[in-house]
């Protein structure tokens, strides 16, 4: 769904509280100030990609802070992706101030405290992307948060021009909902790999035993999801490791093994519910070639984690899909 926001339909007295709630809603929870005293000024057209959100933001002078309170109270797991097409910025976070040039890329995590200012007018190309879609770890969004990424280099041009062409969906309304669950795993490999050109290149670190392991064991849940015999033990067992090595592995991460693997299940039985090709296919029969055993538990676990049951979220999909 295209959604379009733009203070000029107020009053300037209350365009600054507007302009707050369209950035939260859009992105994350940020606290929003006008530069030099001026009145806010800004315009944002999204697009949800799945769980993706991707936007185009023209705005005025101001200053953006993920504060140690809003995390607190708004503990969004959120990668923030910015590619700056117009004027400049300065970012801070975990210590780092990098100035953003026109042209480049800068990745933030909503987990910790970080401020982006833009001094003059800027158009940027914006997208919020959950943690928990990415396959590297935490250790390697330290080293790559926060940093200048020039649309230059192979991967950022890549992940640049992903960002540019959805970007420019959100402008025209024009993106099918059939390919969106594609689109979403593109957008979430090429900023993986963003991330790891980021740590090789920019800090020269090479991740460690335990990271490597960590992304082969992602990869490995990834493809052997549909098993209703993965478990941490089968895991464990396929990569010669002792189950409390592997829960060790996850240690840092949101979740652990098991949550992960529910979570990932979840996803994908939420897009076969929302795919008119399954739409013959039984909700219990999608939650089993998922790897859920019962369709009781199943309901329980959908039903807590989006709000609604299997069914209606499947009704409201139908409802989005028809034609006018």
């Amino acid at each position: 769904m295209i959604k379009a926001f733009c203070t000029d339909i107020l009053p300037p007295g209350e365009r600054a509280e507007y302009w707050t709630d369209v950035v939260h809603r859009s992105l994350t929870r940020l606290e929003v100030r006008p530069r030099d005293g001026a009145v806010v000024r800004g315009s944002l057209r999204r697009i949800s990609i799945g769980d993706i959100h991707v936007g185009h933001v023209e705005a005025s002078p101001q200053r953006m802070a993920r504060t140690r309170g809003m995390i607190a109270n708004d503990p969004s797991g959120v990668l923030i992706v910015s590619l700056q097409e117009a004027g400049s910025s300065v970012v801070v976070q975990d210590g780092r101030e990098t100035p953003i040039a026109a042209g480049e890329l800068v990745l933030l995590d909503a987990r910790r405290p970080y401020v982006q200012d833009f001094p003059g007018d800027v158009r940027q190309d914006v997208a919020a992307v959950p943690r928990g879609m990415l396959d590297v770890p935490d250790s390697f969004l330290l080293l790559a948060t926060g940093r200048a990424c020039s649309t230059a280099s192979y991967i950022g041009g890549i992940l640049a021009s992903y960002m540019s062409r959805l970007a420019a969906a959100a402008e025209v309304g024009a993106c099918p909902p059939g390919p969106k669950r594609y689109l979403e795993r593109g957008m979430a490999d090429v900023l993986n790999a963003l991330v790891v050109q980021q740590v090789r290149r920019g800090s020269g670190a090479t991740p460690t035993v335990e990271e490597t392991l960590l992304r082969q064991v992602r990869e490995y849940v990834r493809a052997h999801l549909d098993g209703t015999e993965l478990s941490p033990a089968t895991i464990a067992a396929a990569h010669h490791i002792s189950v409390r090595y592997l829960h060790m592995l996850f240690r840092g991460e949101d979740m652990t093994v098991g949550r992960w693997i529910q979570h990932l299940r979840l996803e994908a039985c939420r897009d076969d519910l929302s795919r008119p090709d399954l739409a013959g296919v039984t909700v219990a029969a999608i939650a089993h070639r998922r790897g859920f055993a019962s369709p009781a538990h199943f309901s329980r676990i959908f039903r807590a984690a989006y709000g609604m049951t299997p069914g209606e979220w499947r009704r409201r999909a139908v409802r989005t899909h028809l034609p006018g």
